[in-house]
């Protein structure tokens, strides 16, 4: 095709030579945005004139600029966003700190406890002298001084089972994040794989649709010239609006499939992004996996049941710090004491100096003290018993997690052995019902057929067509799932 000047903003003296100029120009900047200094030459090169020249240099420097802006994000660029990005994750991240302190505070609990004091008043009218005990009747002002310290020596080894308690806990809590950031990826993939699927789909579908769009043209051509019935315009008309229907439909199911996808990753709704999708066909194989084996190694490391085993860990140490309610507990105290007090006064009446009264009222405490529990309304009894409860439940959480574990790995096996069997036999149907399409298409172009006939043949090629694409991504998830029961986290 010929570039054809009908103004004078290109001086051709060669038209061939100007388009493929012009051509090869658009190409270089389509594929790179950062050789500008190279369009002025090729811009030259064609004897564009000035005014024009640079109105088009700066519509195609904005052309390329758009160009590459658009980002490319593969299926682990959008798992590692989301794991920095994402709110639940992040929940989950601050619960682990959480447990952390708590794990550090409860072994800070063995430490003695320190407090200090001091209080100072003015007392009128008739008060007791703190000094001496007396009653007097002058008011008069008074500042004391305390320090005191106490250790638990013994409280049923409630101390040393809350910090295993909250081991156990905190262990639970890093297993928490790991699973939730496993979750996510895993939602996150199912996300990128539905876009994946909805614009492929899409892409089959309009394919369809241009070619029944041709057939509605050839069907009016021969309509017009006798060689086809009214009915069969009508029954290409039919099947030509039917397919935009699907169209539509796919669209929307893309749009709600990038919202998922945007809302895992916490990305702004209003960011554009482009999936990166490698062109080339995975290797698709027969896999053939030992599910009881699987399932063993799987359980040894997952943070799933992990998670539930500190959980039953935690339970069982709860337990024994409820069993403490039986027994004494002992308490070591020691305290130190000292005040300056306006009643405190020489043999001439004179009140004594602050820094003597606080050097001569000094006062030590040392002791010990054992509270015996003999009867608190049977609460530590019933304690015990809501604690076993709660234990018993956690040991049942770990076995329901566990046959989760084993019937989600049969089925995601199943899943995948049947997507390949399915992806296989797809193949063979798609070449066949291809074959069929091509041959139909012609004959009801010879008017051998009619559209009915044309598009039961052409609606199986497009249902094939579709469910090769479909068996292909399910290989593609369900090869990941079994990969990371096998310990391989493939966004990492």
């Amino acid at each position: 095709m010929k570039l054809t000047c009908y103004n004078d903003d290109l001086q051709c003296g060669n038209t061939k030579s100007v388009e493929r100029d012009v051509y090869s120009f658009c190409l270089l900047q389509l594929r790179s945005a950062k050789t500008y200094l190279f369009t002025f030459y090729l811009l030259n090169f064609v004897r564009v004139k000035s005014r024009k020249r640079n109105l088009l240099f700066l519509i195609v420097i904005l052309l390329s600029l758009q160009i590459s802006a658009q980002e490319k994000w593969t299926l682990n660029e959008c798992i590692g966003y989301a794991i920095k990005n994402n709110l639940q994750l992040q929940d989950a991240q601050l619960n682990e700190k959480i447990a952390g302190l708590n794990y550090r505070q409860s072994k800070w609990n063995l430490l003695p406890g320190v407090g200090a004091g001091v209080d100072a008043g003015l007392n009128y009218g008739r008060s007791v002298d703190p000094n001496t005990n007396g009653i007097v009747n002058t008011s008069f002002f008074n500042n004391s001084y305390y320090l005191g310290t106490s250790l638990d020596l013994f409280r049923g080894f409630m101390l040393q089972n809350q910090i295993r308690y909250q081991k156990f806990r905190k262990e639970s809590a890093e297993n928490n994040r790991l699973n939730a950031t496993d979750d996510l990826a895993f939602a996150v993939m199912n996300a990128f794989f539905n876009v994946v699927y909805y614009e492929e789909l899409l892409k089959i579908a309009n394919e369809q649709k241009a070619l029944s769009e041709m057939n509605v043209r050839k069907t009016q051509i021969l309509v017009a010239t006798g060689l086809k019935a009214q009915t069969d315009l009508l029954e290409v008309n039919a099947n030509f609006e039917k397919e935009e229907l699907f169209c539509i439909q796919t669209s929307n199911n893309i749009a709600s499939s990038w919202i998922s996808l945007k809302k895992a990753m916490n990305l702004p709704p209003d960011k554009q992004i482009t999936l990166d999708i490698p062109k080339e066909n995975p290797v698709v194989a027969e896999v053939v996996a030992d599910i009881p084996a699987l399932f063993g190694q799987h359980i040894s490391w997952s943070p799933y049941i992990r998670s539930f085993e500190s959980e039953f860990q935690a339970s069982q140490k709860s337990l024994n710090m409820s069993k403490a309610g039986f027994f004494p507990s002992i308490k070591l105290q020691a305290a130190y004491n000292t005040g300056f007090y306006e009643t405190n006064k020489d043999a001439d009446e004179q009140i004594i100096a602050f820094n003597s009264q606080i050097k001569n009222n000094r006062s030590q405490f040392v002791g010990a003290s054992m509270s015996i529990p003999i009867f608190s309304k049977n609460s530590v009894r019933f304690d015990v018993k809501r604690s076993r409860l709660a234990s018993e439940q956690s040991q049942t959480k770990l076995d329901l997690a566990k046959q989760t574990v084993q019937y989600e790995m049969e089925e995601n096996y199943n899943q995948l052995t049947a997507s390949w069997k399915e992806l296989r036999q797809a193949g063979k149907q798609l070449e066949a019902d291809t074959l069929a399409f091509q041959a139909a298409q012609k004959k009801f172009d010879q008017g051998m057929i009619n559209a009915v006939d044309l598009y039961t043949i052409k609606n199986r090629l497009a249902n094939t067509t579709s469910q090769v694409l479909r068996s292909k991504l399910t290989y593609e998830m369900k090869k990941r799932i079994l990969d990371f029961y096998k310990g391989e986290r493939f966004w990492e």
